[in-house]
């Protein structure tokens, strides 16, 4: 069964390494979302070096937000978008710094249904490409982080930021408020919510958008975890994932980037960096192998009734298991690689 990771992030230097841990884990394609520079010259320089991998790469490219408070900024990021398209990119990824970063001359967050965007949504579906849009996070990060947080072995130290609980933020029902009011406002163009669209703590609010606007889709990636809880949560999942295999993409989120691959462990895995010594080891070599165990933990989980008794994603310091699904092959074969290649093209 081919494999299609619809959700990583490989800096253009490290795409060699990328290969090498794909390879490992069996994964034949990826979606690689750029890092907030995947457009103009950026993004021309990012897909020439993936060009050195045929079949293996994906391109999703970005619009420069950083030029959001000038005049007319969507429509002629929408424009550039459409060169871009022409450059190769194959889908848009927002980050969610629509938000929760960028803000107003005058101090304001940009609310992430603000109509002056629409340009941009509009524009996606016109020239028939996704857009991956990340908005808000789990429930946990505007909660206190304490004993009973099951973030707490992550939301400190370098991730501290993540952290928004009484910090002025919006609400996270508010930002999927708006991102869902965008996705209703442009049925024409398809969005991939990731994350399981920031609600994998609430399966059944994660329905209720899939079954109000049809042109969303979710991955699956960083929430493994809270999905495969033994118990109540994987059985609820299990149901989700059956019940809506045609709407739901895998994806791992996993990361190749200057501040990672030295410390020799997947940053998704979510360690506080250099908290595994290399001991000698080498780093790109050990970057590897925490990869293909951090995807094949994916793959145990979907495929398999394993439990996982020691995952390699930091979250909870009380520690925790994973339930494997031991979903019907059918059903694997959508989310692994079928919905992922019907909304991508060949």
């Amino acid at each position: 069964m081919p494999i299609l990771d619809a959700h990583t992030h490989v800096f253009p230097q490290y795409a060699d390494l990328a290969v090498r841990a794909m390879d490992r884990a069996g994964v034949a394609r990826c979606v690689t979302l750029a890092w907030h520079d995947g457009f103009g010259a950026g993004l021309r320089a990012q897909a020439a070096a993936f060009s050195r991998y045929p079949g293996r790469f994906i391109l999703f490219g970005n619009v420069d937000f950083s030029r959001m408070n000038e005049p007319d900024f969507a429509v002629r990021a929408a424009e550039g978008m459409a060169r871009d398209v022409d450059a190769g990119i194959r889908g848009v990824k927002v980050y969610k710094a629509l938000g929760l970063e960028y803000r107003h001359p005058d101090g304001g967050f940009w609310r992430v249904d603000d109509a002056r965007l629409d340009p941009i949504w509009a524009a996606a579906g016109a020239l028939g490409i996704p857009v991956l849009i990340h908005t808000a996070d789990p429930p946990a990060f505007w909660q206190p982080v304490d004993a009973h947080n099951f973030w707490n072995g992550v939301l400190h130290g370098a991730y501290a930021w993540w952290s928004y609980y009484r910090k002025g933020y919006p609400s996270r029902e508010e930002l999927l408020a708006e991102r869902n009011a965008v996705i209703r406002r442009h049925p024409g163009t398809t969005f991939i919510a990731p994350h399981v669209g920031s609600n994998a703590e609430c399966l059944d609010a994660a329905a209720d958008d899939l079954d109000a606007l049809p042109n969303l889709y979710y991955d699956l990636s960083a929430r493994v975890p809270i999905l495969g809880l033994p118990g109540r949560r994987a059985a609820r999942a299990r149901a989700f994932l059956l019940q809506y295999q045609d709407r739901v993409l895998f994806g791992t989120d996993s990361i190749y980037d200057d501040a990672n691959v030295p410390t020799g462990m997947q940053a998704q895995c979510l360690y506080q960096p250099y908290a595994i010594p290399l001991h000698g080891a080498d780093p790109e070599e050990r970057y590897v192998e925490t990869t293909a165990a951090f995807i094949q933990s994916h793959l145990d989980f979907l495929r398999t009734d394993r439990v996982q008794e020691n995952p390699p994603f930091t979250r909870s310091t009380a520690g925790y298991r994973i339930q494997g699904l031991a979903l019907p092959e059918a059903a694997c074969e959508k989310l692994l690689w079928g919905n992922a290649a019907r909304l991508l093209g060949p």
